[in-house]
């Protein structure tokens, strides 16, 4: 707790004082281990995201269905697209 110097009935607290350059350098290597950890800590749940991401979206992948009045309903199934006509046969197509 720092200490107080009054002022009637107002306290304020009083400056630190001189700190020796080693007591400086060991507040700051404090401060680097602790950005360090927390840094680590965010690229690792970053990273631990990005896997958990991949996991959902890789069982993420179902069959639709529609329900019809059954028990299960029925599968809905998908449609391919129409190939392309060649060329020859739209040549002959009249268009409205």
């Amino acid at each position: 707790m720092a200490r107080r110097s009054s002022l009637g009935a107002f306290s304020l607290p009083s400056s630190r004082g001189c700190l020796s350059p080693s007591a400086l350098a060991d507040q700051l290597n404090g401060y680097a281990r602790a950005s360090a950890f927390l840094a680590s800590a965010v690229l690792t749940s970053l990273m631990g995201t990005m896997w958990l991401t991949y996991l959902c979206l890789k069982r993420a992948e179902v069959i639709p269905y529609v329900a019809d009045g059954g028990v299960f309903g029925c599968e809905v199934r998908t449609l391919s697209r129409p190939l392309p006509l060649p060329d020859a046969a739209q040549a002959g197509k009249s268009e409205p």
